[in-house]
């Protein structure tokens, strides 16, 4: 068997294996862990009266976004999806994609 068959199949197999992994919850994306973490320290950095000085300085960096009041709208206010779309008069699913954008914009500033 030619190398190039044996590599075709190889990588069939692993992209396969993956997706199989994903469905059944064994294997998460990047994406969605980091968006969790970020969460997480997002929760904690508004509640908290100190403030890490990394996180203050990724979360200055997006002000300029148009969707940035979702951040502190959510993390700060504790305001719902359904109450900021109301508020910056657009649909949920703007302030769902954007949210999490956002948070893994900032994530990627303090990694």
């Amino acid at each position: 068997m030619p190398d190039e068959e044996i590599r075709k199949i190889i990588d069939l197999a692993v992209k396969t294996s993956i997706s199989e992994y994903k469905k059944s919850g064994l294997l998460k994306d990047s994406d969605n862990v980091a968006y969790s973490d970020i969460s997480e320290l997002l929760i904690g950095y508004y509640n908290s009266d100190q403030k890490d000085q990394t996180l203050s300085y990724a979360i200055a960096g997006q002000r300029f976004d148009p969707y940035f009041k979702i951040i502190p709208l959510y993390f700060e206010q504790k305001k719902g999806i359904e109450e900021i779309a109301e508020e910056l008069g657009v649909d949920r699913t703007t302030i769902l994609r954007n949210k999490k954008r956002l948070c893994l914009a900032i994530y990627n500033e303090i990694i």
